[in-house]
């Protein structure tokens, strides 16, 4: 197919002048293989930058010396990435190793203002399971005694000026517990909620519209979701939902949770308005990690055989696969670099903004500060090209998009510049 347009100065807009958010990278932290009869780690641990814009991936840093992955965010130009027993600071843009601090047991962090909010846990435990820390030099400033919290703790997740706490005590195999923890981050003062018996094993927080969702694997031999309401006295239920279901291959979107279904080995839907299981995916691949990009309508998720291989996959809220690219063995581990848009050109490259993303039947293309007609070539997600035009710095380009396929595009202009939507 192929389609030509010539844009004219009279469609200018002023609306998409103003700074959007965009995805900038998608951080795909890869576990490797640790051999457990050898005790050697004979794939090592690496980070990986998965590009939205190009559909291309790339490893950025391999971290030597570590049996695991275990936690990788983003907070504005900062990568903090744990792995086995160590804590380390990258550059977003450089991706320059800036710190790095010993944390044993390192499990799971979030950030707080300047704070880094920090989860650990390990075979025959440790002096103490949840610890803060000064995110500019990694320095410890505190941490919660066994006293207090005598379980060692998964997920955590900050809302407002509270950090929620997945209390599972999971390596103490037989003996799980299943507690939602509250640290204030102002008083520095500890409360725990009870998640039912059914709601054992907790190893994932989300939050929605300011409520609070753990997903617990009670026993392996079956799984919940836990609402809580930040503010309320007791969680608002917690509800069955599997018989059994992977550690961390669960995600919210704004209205629902994605979680792999081990006995079906695809993604369920569990509605959120609702509060019960909405459906099954049989169109969706068996994901170890699973993150969604609302920036671009999509979820991202991960498949590997743990000894070889891995691959990423964009895929739609229905789980059918967009696209995938290989990446690093068992990536477990995602996390969103989000930015801000302005199209404001640097150099002579100006960042085209696409809507509405994901696009049905029209897509609007707006660049700014521009010289003239800049050229474009439209590709699919096997680069081949399917429109080919011009468009002009004052104004908005109006593209028939209905006629293409489901899937992901990729928008090239002539100067360098790339952009990326979905088709539905």
């Amino acid at each position: 197919m192929y389609r030509s347009f010539l844009l004219a100065p009279a469609l200018a807009t002023a609306l998409f002048a103003n700074a959007q958010l965009y995805t900038h990278q998608v951080l795909v932290l890869n576990e490797g293989h640790y051999d457990f009869n050898t005790q050697t780690q004979d794939v090592p641990v690496t980070l990986g930058s998965y590009n939205p814009a190009t559909g291309t991936y790339s490893t950025v840093a391999t971290i030597a010396d570590a049996r695991f992955g275990n936690a990788v965010v983003v907070d504005g130009h900062t990568i903090y990435v744990g792995a086995d027993t160590r804590l380390l600071k990258y550059d977003a843009d450089t991706y320059a190793l800036l710190d790095e601090a010993e944390v044993p047991g390192i499990r799971s962090l979030a950030v707080w203002n300047n704070a880094l909010v920090i989860t650990r846990g390990e075979v025959g435990g440790l002096p103490y399971y949840l610890e803060v820390r000064d995110k500019h030099t990694l320095d410890e400033l505190y941490h919660l005694d066994a006293a207090t919290l005598p379980y060692s703790c998964e997920a955590v997740q900050v809302v407002g000026d509270q950090a929620f706490i997945a209390v599972n005590n999971g390596f103490d195999w037989g003996n799980a517990v299943g507690l939602l923890g509250v640290l204030d981050m102002n008083s520095q003062t500890w409360s725990t909620l009870d998640l039912g018996p059914d709601g054992i094993n907790p190893e994932h927080i989300m939050v929605v519209d300011g409520a609070v969702y753990t997903f617990n694997n009670k026993d392996y031999t079956g799984s919940s979701i836990s609402k809580y309401q930040p503010g309320g006295v007791a969680v608002d239920y917690t509800h069955n939902v599997a018989l059994s279901s992977g550690c961390g291959a669960s995600a919210a979107t704004t209205d629902r949770i994605y979680f792999l279904e081990y006995a079906q080995n695809v993604l369920n839907r569990y509605d959120l308005a609702t509060a019960a299981v909405l459906d099954t995916l049989d169109a969706s691949p068996a994901t170890y990690g699973l993150i969604d990009d609302p920036n671009n309508g999509v979820m991202y998720g991960t498949t590997t055989d743990f000894l070889t291989s891995g691959e990423l996959h964009v895929m739609n809220y229905e789980g059918q696969i967009l696209s995938s690219v290989a990446v690093g063995v068992s990536p477990g581990k995602l996390a969103l670099d989000t930015r801000l848009s302005t199209g404001i050109t640097t150099g002579t490259t100006v960042r085209p903004v696409l809507y509405p993303n994901p696009a049905t039947d029209m897509l609007s293309v707006s660049l700014s500060a521009a010289h003239g007609n800049v050229p474009f070539t439209l590709h699919d997600a096997a680069g081949r090209t399917v429109l080919q035009g011009a468009m002009n710095s004052s104004g908005t380009l109006r593209i028939d998009v209905s006629d293409l396929a489901a899937g992901v595009y990729t928008l090239h202009t002539v100067n360098g510049a790339t952009a990326r939507f979905i088709k539905r």
